[in-house]
């Protein structure tokens, strides 16, 4: 009579509690809705609502577990394990521990919390020991306050509290673990830094450093492209705690370290389309998502398939990606500073402007440089021709980025003022960088051959960061005539070449 009691009691409580547990959903860990049943039949689990192949075998381990650790498997009786919503296939690593914990209040053998609001997410060994997976506190946002219960092995700091089990024995006296501020180890890399650069381009490291521009490098061989494309991310501006579990979410695999900077993705120009942006069904992460706050370095940007050129266009614009495959829509962040770095021609030293002797034809030279999409080139903010022999005082990358750091703290003072300089400047809309400018600025200032929004919304974006190097608050009129060499005056060469 007393067993029957029990039961009831535990049906009445289940009947109103939801047991919450976590199921794979891209890069991420979502909440999924489990709701357990006993029916008369065989003693076994029987999940519903589309389990994949690792649910299924966590069967076995559960009973096993539940058997082990001195508790009773139910007898005569079928467990029904709904998994809600029913429609989406589900992966999960850690839905054991909630299904284990659920038969055993159900039937009775543990006494159930009184309060229900929280998930359970843990690995069962098969003598009942209890484990937290390594995803939980890389892949889950939880909201405020929230509750997990889950295993041994939680050493990493996360936002939300947890209730640790070593065994299902220790169900009734959990280890509480209180929650904590999320942290991560922040080193700047020192690529570049002891190299020193011609003025030329210690200015343009420092702007592109300074305000996150897109920026095409074009020149000869050994003209130092890809050395300037290798230090800017060391120049970069340490990414916040917030950015810092964005990067280490995109770029976390088994076998990698956790990124202590902003990520350099450098992917070869052989990567399909696919790879660039993502794709698939379901649809995946291309390169250009995992460069999300970070740099994306496309070396010998002529050698990129035609399509993987076209593919960066909507992504550059509106730093993001959106993906329909099939019943499938994915958007995925794609806030990365693009540096490109290509040869305009087969011997790989002309640049416009240059007199140089190439033994190939008029016609090999401009069929190499219709390589080049139009459209895709506009996306840039800047573009930059390198030259081996550049003249005037060198300065070196440290030297650079001490300068970078002092207008960092400049902005950061208007900013307590001014909240448009919480952003760099390259992501500034048109609105802010006109909302103080004189009219006459864009009448006089500016080429009347300049017919695209997108150029004259460039030039005032880069302008910005020169008025930064130069700690002024306003636009001034050198600023704009500056900005124009780095995004105007290059993109009317490469025009020139039929791009």
């Amino acid at each position: 009579m007393k067993k029957h009691a029990a039961l009831d009691i535990s049906l009445l409580f289940l009947f109103f509690m939801k047991i919450q547990s976590l199921i794979r959903e891209q890069d991420r860990l979502v909440p999924v809705d489990v709701e357990i049943n006993f029916t008369a039949g065989l003693p076994q689990i029987q999940f519903l609502g589309l389990p994949d192949q690792g649910i299924k075998e966590s069967i076995h381990r559960i009973k096993s577990a539940i058997r082990a650790q001195g508790f009773e498997f139910p007898k005569a009786q079928q467990v029904l394990v709904n998994l809600r919503p029913n429609h989406l296939k589900k992966s999960s690593r850690g839905l054991e521990l909630a299904v284990a914990l659920g038969i055993l209040w159900e039937s009775g053998q543990v006494t159930a919390p009184k309060d229900s609001d929280f998930y359970i997410y843990g690995e069962i060994g098969l003598s009942g020991e209890v484990f937290e997976p390594d995803d939980l506190v890389a892949d889950f946002d939880p909201l405020e306050e929230t509750h997990v219960w889950t295993g041994q092995g939680a050493l990493a700091p996360a936002v939300f509290q947890r209730s640790v089990l070593n065994t299902l024995k220790d169900l009734q006296n959990p280890t509480c673990i209180d929650s904590l501020p999320r942290t991560y180890e922040v080193q700047r890399p020192l690529t570049g830094l002891d190299l020193e650069f011609p003025a030329r381009q210690a200015e343009l490291l420092s702007l592109v450093a300074l305000g996150e521009h897109s920026v095409l490098l074009a020149g000869p061989a050994g003209s130092g492209k890809s050395t300037i494309a290798r230090t800017l991310p060391t120049l970069l501006n340490a990414p916040s705690t917030e950015e810092m579990h964005v990067i280490v979410r995109n770029n976390k695999t088994a076998n990698s370290d956790v990124p202590r900077w902003r990520p350099v993705v450098h992917p070869h120009h052989s990567t399909t389309p696919l790879g660039l942006i993502g794709g698939g069904v379901p649809p995946f992460k291309g390169e250009i998502t995992r460069a999300h706050k970070g740099v994306l370095i496309l070396d010998e940007l002529l050698e990129f398939h035609p399509r993987a050129q076209e593919a960066l266009r909507e992504p550059m614009e509106e730093s993001c990606i959106r993906l329909r495959r099939g019943k499938f829509m994915e958007e995925h962040p794609a806030e990365t500073l693009v540096i490109s770095t290509t040869n305009l021609c087969p011997c790989g030293d002309w640049v416009p402007g240059a007199r140089v002797v190439c033994g190939r034809s008029l016609r090999k030279c401009q069929s190499y440089s219709e390589r080049l999409s139009g459209p895709l080139v506009d996306r840039f903010q800047m573009a930059f021709f390198t030259s081996k022999k550049e003249e005037g005082l060198r300065m070196t990358g440290q030297k650079i980025l001490e300068h970078i750091e002092e207008v960092r703290e400049f902005r950061n003072k208007l900013a307590e003022k001014d909240l448009r300089f919480k952003k760099v400047a390259g992501f500034w809309r048109f609105e802010e960088l006109t909302a103080d400018l004189p009219a006459f600025y864009m009448r006089e200032l500016f080429p009347k051959e300049i017919s695209s929004r997108r150029r004259e919304l460039a030039t005032l974006r880069v302008a910005r960061s020169f008025a930064d190097l130069a700690k002024s608050e306003k636009l001034q009129p050198a600023h704009i005539e500056a900005a124009l060499k780095l995004t105007y005056q290059p993109f009317e060469a490469l025009k020139r070449l039929g791009c």
